[in-house]
């Protein structure tokens, strides 16, 4: 939310560009969080790179949904960016967790 802030109000890039920069920093980002933090004490059998794919392929999911609303509600509805974007982020982080708390750190069984 901060860098789609920087990149639109100090950066001038538009909304449809700004916007997937963003998602994509926030996708890294948040893949080391959750790496490191989130599903820390997670035992799974797989590696590394494996999870940072899944969720890559999870996220971009997700961050396609949050784009789409973010335009969809700006373009359509005349709403704020910032607000659109927000919610298209609560949308984008239910479809993240979920499928990531499934797919990419899932547990291993004995």
């Amino acid at each position: 939310m901060g860098l789609l802030y920087v990149l639109t109000r100090f950066i001038s890039l538009r909304l449809e560009i700004a916007s997937p920069i963003a998602i994509w920093i926030s996708i890294l980002t948040n893949f080391l969080l959750n790496n490191l933090w989130t599903f820390k004490k997670r035992e799974t059998h797989i590696p590394f790179w494996a999870r940072l794919f899944r969720y890559h392929m999870v996220s971009g999911l997700a961050g396609i949904v949050n784009y789409l609303i973010l335009l969809l509600l700006v373009n359509l509805l005349g709403m704020h960016d910032l607000l659109s974007n927000l919610i298209g982020i609560a949308v984008g982080t239910g479809i993240n967790y979920s499928l990531n708390s499934f797919w990419t750190w899932r547990v291993r069984r004995p």
